[in-house]
């Protein structure tokens, strides 16, 4: 894929590589490409980020927090006969 940058996007793309906050012109490319693919998607509901169960917990806002879940012991219920 060829990309033609504009003088304003070429020197800014410098400044970012001089600065260091980049190796390489690709490398910066490609930490904007990121920011703005997750910027994008983050905004999307999360079942909407994932395809599958594994997803869905990998992905939870959740994840790493620790947290124990506990369900009460279904006792039945009451019914009359």
């Amino acid at each position: 894929m060829t990309i033609t940058l504009n003088d304003e996007q070429a020197r800014l793309l410098s400044e970012v590589v001089k600065s260091g906050a980049a190796r390489s012109p690709e490398e910066a490319v490609d930490q904007a490409v990121r920011a703005l693919y997750w910027t994008t998607t983050a905004n999307r509901p999360v079942y909407q980020q994932v395809d599958n169960l594994a997803d869905l917990f990998a992905k939870s806002p959740f994840r790493g927090l620790d947290m124990e879940f506990e369900r009460d012991k279904d006792t039945g219920r009451d019914i009359s006969l």
